[in-house]
């Protein structure tokens, strides 16, 4: 199986929820007990991605999920603790290395290129029905607001957080809309189980989004103005 097939296997399991398989890299040397630790923070830092337990497991050659967990909380008490200007998050089926919302304004400067794409009401109300009615396709979508939704769908398209996910089984085999990882780490979600009430997502509707911007550890790109975590100490993670 190929590099990015994986990939996008283990991306449709988080979103929906699940668990995205790892195979253990036999060739790599397995780290003694005080080395996980730092072996784990060195690919938490290296990664533009979360990285899932299981993930982490084949990374590292086979170390016990335990292990894992016990270095992961290690790091999240150091971090915690050193009054750092990162922190451990877990979010999108995993964790990553994100910058804290305290050091933001001195983060979002090092990107003053970056453009804030502010989530519109009519984005935010296709958004919420594709995040809770998916996979749905574009009539369903238009049933439900009453009003065309091709450019709205396209414009979560161009932003990373909805793609095609397939094609429905009926005379015209329409696409099949859902939500990506992108759209779980823009919203601090560790997976779709995650997802609000319809009563909560009333009130969150109504509340203008936190700024910040996203992916700031990826420079280039235009993304909507929500709070997300991101690795590499270039982003703003998502306040509680």
């Amino acid at each position: 199986m190929s590099v990015e097939k994986k990939e996008r296997e283990d991306e449709k399991a988080i979103v929906a929820g699940g668990e995205p398989e790892g195979d253990v890299e036999e060739a790599l040397p397995l780290p003694r007990a005080e080395e996980v630790p730092a072996v784990v923070e060195a690919l938490l830092f290296a990664t533009t991605a979360p990285l899932t337990l299981k993930r982490l497991q084949a990374l590292t050659g086979g170390v016990g999920l335990a292990e894992l967990e016990d270095a992961l909380t290690i790091l999240r008490e150091r971090y915690a603790g050193m009054g750092s200007g990162l922190m451990l998050v877990e979010v999108a089926g995993g964790y990553q290395l994100a910058t804290r919302a305290e050091v933001a304004d001195w983060v979002l400067a090092l990107h003053r290129h970056r453009r804030k794409n502010p989530l519109s009401p009519a984005v935010m109300e296709t958004l919420a029905i594709v995040a809770y009615k998916q996979p749905i396709v574009r009539a369903e979508i238009e049933a439900i607001r009453g009003v065309d939704c091709g450019g709205v769908l396209r414009s979560l398209q161009d932003s990373g957080l909805v793609e095609v996910v397939g094609q429905k089984e009926v005379p015209g085999r329409p696409s099949l809309y859902g939500t990506t990882v992108q759209f779980l780490k823009t919203f601090g979600l560790r997976n779709l189980k995650e997802l609000p009430s319809l009563t909560d997502l009333q009130t969150i509707l109504t509340v203008p989004m936190k700024g910040s911007e996203q992916d700031a550890a990826e420079p280039g790109d235009e993304t909507p103005e929500t709070e997300s975590p991101e690795p590499n100490a270039d982003a703003e993670p998502a306040q509680e």
